[in-house]
């Protein structure tokens, strides 16, 4: 399983809601977060991780089917990897 990983030209930043936002250096782009973005970013501030340790750690935070976590995990990775957000390792 491949790790990702926040892209070394992306900073991010906690408001004062506890959700994050994403400012994209290259871009000049700045991406403002919802709660669950904000959470899987939270992750990936701490360490490189798969989508799978992403899905785990998820389901003890949010009442939801475990399936329906991870594909939103995958699809979230996917947007923020075509985005130039996240990297994978």
């Amino acid at each position: 399983m491949q790790n990702f990983a926040i892209a070394d030209h992306v900073v991010c930043r906690q408001t004062n809601t506890d959700l994050r936002m994403l400012f994209d250096r290259q871009k000049g782009v700045m991406y403002e977060l919802n709660e669950t973005a904000s959470s899987v970013v939270a992750i990936l501030e701490r360490s490189a991780t798969t989508a799978e340790q992403i899905s785990e750690e998820l389901s003890e935070e949010f009442d939801a089917p475990r399936d329906e976590i991870r594909a939103s995990v995958d699809e979230m990775l996917s947007d923020f990897e075509n985005a130039g957000l996240v990297i994978r390792q």
